[in-house]
């Protein structure tokens, strides 16, 4: 890949998660959850009288702004948004407060303690605060800038990764994006499972990295094997084929591919039962994306 096609990518994945706003999906929690939760001692979770009285004389509701120990120890995802109006990164909270990643992502296996929160919130509120104390006309508009820049920096340290992982990740964003401005699953969709129309649902993993089924039947899978070095084309073309070996007769498979060489190609033509798409393509070519999706959501699992 080329530096201005590692770039595009790279920069289509940026606007892709950002356009996914997980921020609007924690607005919600908090706005709906957060009544009940009270700041009377307001300065014992590291809040500036002066920062208190600047957000209750501007008339925003404190738990737009303000973190709370008990709605973390609810919904610790609500993290990043206090974490964004913070301008923290999460390596910066970890290294003070603990770590918020598994929080943020939901692969917690247990709510965290009321020490935990506690911990996380002062360290929140406190950095908030300052930033209010030291901006002149704060508004909460400005709190979910901050909230876009610090998606986009740690988006910038999370695409540094392999250029076979981003593909993944460009592939899997871009789906539910495209699902969610068809209305086949809920805008407020953000994690590994969504429930599409006919009692289907779509799950992220691994192996398959993407399945489709309905009523405990699988009728589609993909495979996203976007690497670009043709030495290991053969190496992921096999763990493909581990892959769509445990799928049931019937099921449709899909493999989307970083680089293609003729070995493989030759290969691909021999198994025959795989629908075959390159990441180029449908990362730059709208109608190769709606064959595409097409493909997969009219012909093979009827949803369209």
């Amino acid at each position: 890949m080329t530096s201005l096609e590692d770039a595009m990518l790279r920069s289509r994945i940026l606007a892709e998660r950002i356009k996914l706003r997980t921020d609007d999906h924690h607005r919600k929690i908090i706005k709906q959850h957060s009544k009940e939760r009270s700041f009377k001692d307001y300065e014992n979770l590291a809040i500036s009288p002066k920062a208190w009285r600047y957000v209750a004389d501007s008339g925003i509701s404190p738990h737009m702004v303000f973190a709370h120990p008990d709605l973390l120890a609810s919904y610790p995802e609500t993290s990043q948004y206090y974490r964004g109006i913070a301008l923290l990164s999460q390596k910066q909270v970890q290294g003070i407060a603990g770590n918020v990643g598994n929080w943020e992502n939901r692969s917690y296996k247990r709510l965290p303690t009321a020490k935990r929160c506690l911990n996380v919130v002062r360290l929140y509120n406190s950095v908030i605060s300052s930033i209010i104390e030291g901006t002149s006309d704060w508004t909460l508009e400005n709190g979910y800038r901050n909230i876009l820049a610090t998606m986009g920096i740690s988006l910038d340290g999370f695409m540094r990764n392999k250029i076979g992982r981003d593909a993944e990740e460009l592939i899997k964003i871009r789906i539910v994006n495209w699902l969610k401005e068809k209305k086949l699953t809920d805008e407020s969709a953000d994690s590994i499972e969504f429930h599409l129309p006919n009692e289907t649902i779509m799950r992220y993993g691994s192996e398959p990295d993407i399945e489709i089924s309905r009523n405990g039947k699988t009728l589609a899978t993909i495979e996203i094997k976007g690497g670009k070095d043709p030495a290991g084309a053969l190496e992921r073309l096999g763990a493909m084929q581990k892959s769509f070996a445990e799928t049931p007769p019937g099921c449709q498979n899909f493999l989307v591919a970083g680089v293609i060489t003729p070995e493989m190609k030759a290969r691909l033509n021999e198994i025959g039962t795989v629908k075959v798409f390159e990441l180029d393509y449908l990362s730059y070519d709208n109608k190769q994306w709606d064959l595409f999706v097409n493909e997969i959501f009219h012909y093979a699992v009827r949803i369209i």
